[in-house]
């Protein structure tokens, strides 16, 4: 999994590419990661974990699909979201400082799970900890009309990111929490399992 943390004086916005990205990316050469932790020891754990079909049948489901939600305005994002053409997720911002980037690759807290949930098999993969993703308060979304891939996501106050809205609206921000996906050739195993994080520096 490709995600970038972009250290700035004016905002720290990270990118994570649900999806392989299209064509080479190559690394940034004010890439500082590899001066705060040893690199070679980075892994994205993965366990089979059948109970997770459980959990995940307690959440709620939203009648709506993401690119719905996020198209008629049912709530805001942080940042930018990016889908294919039918309604999967490539890829999206998110704030996220070095200090949270950095605690989050070496408490292991991006991870991959496999699980059976309505009648199929799962992959789940974890944007931030574990309690945080499976908070009794989180939903599921799903990402179009197909049974096959969904968002796990929280609902915030615009006020606890430091948002305000001209005019006010009574509206919340969405924060993507992990991937729930059985479609392999679009979120592959492969991919989801390789770490390959960035922090950079904007100089």
């Amino acid at each position: 999994m490709k995600i970038t943390c972009m250290e700035s004086d004016y905002a720290h916005i990270g990118y994570v590419y649900l999806q392989p990205p299209s064509g080479n990316i190559p690394h940034q050469t004010n890439c500082k990661l590899n001066q705060l932790i040893d690199i070679s020891q980075i892994q994205i754990p993965f366990e089979k974990k059948p109970e997770l079909g459980t959990i995940l049948d307690n959440m709620t489901m939203l009648p709506y699909s993401f690119r719905s939600g996020y198209k008629h305005e049912k709530f805001e994002t942080e940042y930018g979201v990016d889908f294919d053409h039918s309604g999967y997720i490539t890829g999206y911002e998110i704030g996220l400082s070095p200090t949270q980037f950095i605690k989050l690759i070496e408490s292991q807290s991006y991870r991959l799970y496999e699980s059976t949930w309505r009648n199929q098999s799962y992959h789940i993969f974890l944007m931030d900890e574990y309690d945080s993703v499976f908070s009794e308060n989180n939903m599921i979304c799903p990402m179009n009309q197909k049974d096959d891939a969904y968002l796990m996501i929280q609902f915030v106050e615009p006020a606890a990111l430091g948002v305000t809205f001209f005019p006010p609206e009574d509206k919340k921000i969405v924060l993507i929490k992990g991937l729930v996906s059985a479609k392999p050739e679009l979120y592959p195993l492969s991919y989801l399992m390789h770490p390959d994080f960035e922090l950079i520096e904007d100089i």
